[in-house]
Parts: structure tokens; C-alpha cells; sequence
């Protein structure tokens, strides 16, 4: 039978090298470990049972595969014995290296040797034992440290303009060039411009994808591996996604800009990765070749923005008004349907979607609101009659159409700019004379020629006389600036109107482009002579925001 000293002779051998050791040299190899513990292990008389290696592993955390195995053998009885190089080596988190040396270690008889450090846990009379939760923090603060200065290099080199991703994004290769900077590569630049270009359109992440799916168009994966020679190491359907297209559509790579650090970690110690804010990420712009002019980058933005998503029916068709429409009372969306009063419906996909109805009304049962029923037709008849009117003003006179659209943006009148440029010279004036006043002041105060008292009361009252003319002049260049603003966006949406001069129907593009939201008010009822009111809300020339919703009690009519 073993005796308690031979019992306690069964060891594991633990090594760890991390990515930033690897700077340190020689000394602290995995080889160079190997020969020291074995070496010390055969002078001792420990039977070596296993060694356990964590190559390219941070010492911050004891998600490590290995260390895991080594501590699960040490609890099993398999090892009664842990022998690594330092301290460092099994880990720089002192507050769980101090949970399993101090408690688990002696609740299960496990003998902990650091070399290094003249730690041994069989002998608690050392100074190694003595210093070990000093070695512990400073360990930690040296991984924290560490943690830093490479932070620190990773966001200068971001700055510099060094390329740092590991691949291209789709429609990209990685240059030879000093950076490694992105390289346009065909075919795929082509599929991602028309994929903004489509986007730009109205038309949807989820129907793109269905586009490029239906024309065979490999996915960047696929395209990787077919042209690179990079293999797909994900398990894959071999199809675009909803996801994928989106990733690309979003991504200001192909602006020609380099945003990199998008992502970080919570801490040194915890690996879990975050999205930074926009403003927080690195922002090289105009570095390489552009995909995606900035205007066309903005109409996609535009079309996010926007309040209907491109939601197709049941016949795969998104219709030109789908999601655009909303109920004037409650703020619902208006929801198209069948009209099936006269026939019963068998087949969704045999009928035609021919009118809307209050979304609300549907969802509840006309228990929150009336239908606001509304033939499909006739609301798209009303709304393309309305761009056909200001088509026709641009067609008729051009300036007077921008000084109508000026007028719908609520700009000033030319009477109040004119007045803002006038009082604009004013202040620039007055605030020169201020500034001479002031300096005078102070030197006639050191020149004795008036006193303490009277200065302090002229410049409190300079002081104060410029602070309110600063506040002015802020007020009057943020009126400038907005009014110079709504001017660009005028312009862009007559430009926009000349494109659908001769479009005959309206369409889903020339909807997503020029409208931002229409209104249906109630139903006045069958025997009133009331118009009925619908609103168009245009886009860059109407700044009101979608209708609120509110959830009424009780219908508002009975004869819709």
C-alpha cells in the first residue's frame, strides 16, 4: 500500500503561452517550460500523469480548454500535484488564481508549485507563499497594462490608415500596398452597386435577395471559395439572406472610407464583444476606391428611414401605397384587403387585393375605430393626380414651383432674411466696438486713469451687452443654416419630380422617392355632401411625422 507521501506524487504539468508573451522571447516558450518543469519533476520523484498546454491563450481568463482538463483531473483525484513555471503562467486573474489556491486547491489535497515564484503549497512557512497575493495583483495589473498599450497601437495604426481586417468585404480585395488597403474586384462590385442601386429603388433586403437567389448569383462565401480558393467553413444553404444583403447595404466601406474598431470588449478581463457608437469608431475617409457614391449611399438611408418597409402581398407584388397609408383618427396603418361581400373567397391567391381598411378597425373588430374604408384605386388615383399638379408647376415655371415649396417648408420670407442679414452686420460691428471697449477699459484701469469700481461696472456691462449679441447671432446662423438646408432639399425634390415626367400609373419607386406618409380621414357617410380629406405628406418638402397612434374607446362614425 502507497504512503501518503507517494500518493502525493502524481503531477500535472501546466504551460501557457499567450499572444503577447510570444513578444517576451525564449523564456517564456511552451519549449522552454517543458524542459524546466519535467526537469524539476524528475529531480523531485513526481510521477508525471499529463501535461496540459494553453498555446495562444490570455491569462485574464480560465475559459481555457486545457486548464479546464487540468482542473477537472486535479478534482478526480487523477493529479494530486499542479506544477506550472510562475504564477502568471496559470492565470492573472488574482481573484479566481487566489479562489483556487487558498480554497479549492486545499479542500481537495492538491499540492500548487509555481517555480518561479518559490511558491509550494506544502511549505507555507516560504516568502513565496508569504508574497503570492501580492504576485497576484500585480500580475493582473500587468495583463491590464498590457490590455492598454496594445489597445493603444491597434487605434494608432487604425488612425494611420492600416487596413486591419483579416478579409475584404464582399466586392473587395485586400491590396499589396503598405495599408493593405481594399481593392475593388469584379464581378462582385457590380452585385453590391446594384444592390444599392435597388435598394435606392423602394425595393427590399428580403426581394433582393430573392432576386439574386432567382438569377444564380453566387453568395459571398461561395464566391470566396469559387475565386480565392477560401473554403466555406460555415455550414450554408448556398443562398442570399435578408441578413446578408443588409450587412453589405450598411456597410460605409464602399463609400471608400475605412471605419474600423466598430466592435470592442467590455474589459481585458471579459472577452465579450460590443458594437461601439459611430462616433466612438475610427474614421479614415476617402482611402480607397468608392462602390457607392454618397448619394446614392443617402437614398438608402432614406428608404430605412422611411415608414413602410416594401411588405409584399400574397401575390409577391408590394403595392405603390403598401405601408404608406394611415388612418387619420387613430394613427393606424391602413390594411389592404379583399372585397369578398358578393363572393365567398376560396383561393387568397384568386382575388386581388382592392381597397383599405383602418388597421386598428381589422385587428379589433370595429371595436376601437371605424373602417375608413377606401378603394385602392381611388387613393392611388388621388395621390398620383397630386404629383401630376406639382409635376406640372415644375413643367409651367420652375421658380415659382421652388418659391411654392420653400413656402411648404415653413422657411422664412425673403423679407425676415433680409432682416437676418442686416441685424447679422449689426452685431458684427457692435461686437468689434465691444472688444476695443473692453481693452481700453483694462487700460486705463492700469494706467490709473479710472477706478477699481467703475471698471468692473463697464465691464459687467460690456460683458453683458456682448454675451446677448453672441446668443443672437447664434439664433440668426441656425435660421441660415436650416433655411440653406431646406433650400438643398427643395431642389432635390423638383429634381426628383422631373424624373416621373412621363410615368403614366404611379409606381412603387416614384412613391418610396416622393412621399413620406398619407393620411385617410374618416368616411363622411353616404348622403353627406363633405369632401373627404386625405393628406400627402411629401417628403424633404413636409416635416410632419407620422400620425400617433391612439386608441379610441369607441368608433368615430357609423357610416364608413
Amino acid at each position: 500500500m502507497k504512503s501518503k507521501q507517494q500518493q502525493n506524487k502524481n503531477a500535472g504539468l501546466y504551460y501557457r503561452l499567450s499572444k503577447d508573451d510570444e513578444r517576451a522571447g525564449e523564456s517564456l516558450s511552451i519549449e522552454n517550460q517543458k524542459l524546466m518543469l519535467r526537469k524539476f519533476a524528475a529531480e523531485q520523484g513526481f510521477t508525471v500523469i499529463d501535461e496540459y498546454i494553453d498555446d495562444g491563450w490570455s491569462g485574464t481568463s480560465f475559459n481555457r480548454p486545457e486548464v479546464k482538463r487540468l482542473l477537472e483531473d486535479a478534482k478526480t483525484g487523477r493529479i494530486n500535484v499542479i506544477i506550472v513555471k510562475d504564477l502568471s503562467r496559470f492565470g492573472r486573474n488574482y481573484i479566481e488564481v487566489g479562489q483556487y489556491t487558498d480554497y479549492i486547491f486545499p479542500m481537495h489535497n492538491i499540492r500548487f508549485i509555481a517555480l518561479g515564484d518559490n511558491v509550494d503549497s506544502a511549505n507555507t512557512e516560504n516568502a513565496g507563499m508569504d508574497m503570492m497575493p501580492i504576485m497576484n495583483v500585480f500580475n493582473e495589473w500587468h495583463a491590464a497594462s498590457t490590455s492598454k498599450k496594445i489597445r493603444a497601437v491597434i487605434e494608432t495604426n487604425a488612425k494611420s490608415g492600416k487596413y486591419r481586417a483579416n478579409a475584404a468585404p464582399y466586392g473587395y480585395v485586400k491590396g499589396n500596398d503598405e495599408n493593405r488597403l481594399p481593392v475593388r474586384d469584379e464581378p462582385a462590385a457590380s452585385y453590391v452597386l446594384r444592390m444599392f442601386e435597388m435598394r435606392a429603388k423602394g425595393i427590399s433586403p428580403n426581394k433582393i435577395a430573392d432576386a439574386l437567389n432567382e438569377e444564380g448569383v453566387k453568395t459571398p462565401a461561395d464566391y470566396k471559395e469559387e475565386k480565392f480558393a477560401i473554403p466555406n467553413t460555415r455550414k450554408s444553404h448556398h443562398l442570399w439572406s435578408c441578413a446578408t444583403v443588409k450587412q453589405i447595404l450598411t456597410n460605409p466601406t464602399y463609400l471608400g472610407h475605412l471605419v474600423q474598431m466598430r466592435t470592442t470588449t467590455l474589459s481585458y478581463k471579459n472577452k465579450k464583444t460590443v458594437k461601439r457608437d459611430p462616433e466612438d469608431m475610427v474614421w479614415v475617409y476617402n482611402t480607397h476606391e468608392a462602390i457607392v457614391s454618397q448619394e446614392l449611399w443617402d437614398k438608402c438611408r432614406e428608404m430605412e428611414a422611411s415608414v413602410s418597409q416594401g411588405k409584399k402581398n400574397c401575390t409577391g407584388v408590394v403595392l405603390p401605397l403598401s405601408g404608406l397609408a394611415y388612418c387619420a383618427d387613430c394613427g393606424a396603418k391602413m390594411h389592404s384587403g379583399w372585397n369578398n361581400t358578393r363572393h365567398k373567397r376560396t383561393d387568397p391567391r384568386t382575388y386581388h387585393r382592392n381597397h383599405f381598411n383602418c388597421g386598428s378597425y381589422t385587428k379589433f373588430q370595429g371595436r376601437s375605430c371605424c373602417s375608413h374604408y377606401i378603394k385602392m384605386a381611388t387613393l392611388e388615383q388621388i395621390v398620383l393626380e397630386d404629383i401630376r399638379s406639382k409635376i406640372q408647376l415644375v413643367e409651367t415655371d420652375e421658380a415659382e414651383a421652388r418659391t411654392a415649396f420653400l413656402k411648404q417648408c415653413d422657411l422664412i420670407s425673403s423679407e425676415e432674411a433680409m432682416w437676418d442679414r442686416n441685424r447679422m452686420n449689426q452685431i458684427l460691428r457692435r461686437t468689434a466696438e465691444l472688444d476695443k471697449l473692453i481693452s481700453s477699459v483694462y487700460e486705463d484701469r492700469v494706467s490709473g486713469k479710472i477706478p477699481e469700481d467703475i471698471c468692473v461696472g463697464l465691464l459687467e456691462k460690456y460683458q453683458a451687452e456682448k454675451l446677448k449679441l453672441q446668443n443672437e447671432r447664434s439664433e440668426i446662423e441656425k435660421r441660415q443654416a436650416n433655411t440653406t438646408k431646406e433650400r438643398v432639399n427643395v431642389d432635390e425634390f423638383i429634381s426628383r419630380l422631373k424624373t416621373y415626367l412621363t410615368v403614366p400609373t404611379l409606381t412603387r419607386e416614384m412613391c418610396m422617392e416622393l412621399i413620406e406618409f398619407v393620411t385617410v380621414d374618416k368616411c363622411p357617410g353616404k348622403y353627406s355632401k363633405e369632401p373627404r380629406e386625405i393628406h400627402i405628406y411629401y417628403k424633404l418638402i413636409d416635416k410632419t411625422p407620422p400620425p400617433e397612434k391612439k386608441y379610441l374607446s369607441t368608433p368615430t362614425c357609423e357610416d364608413c
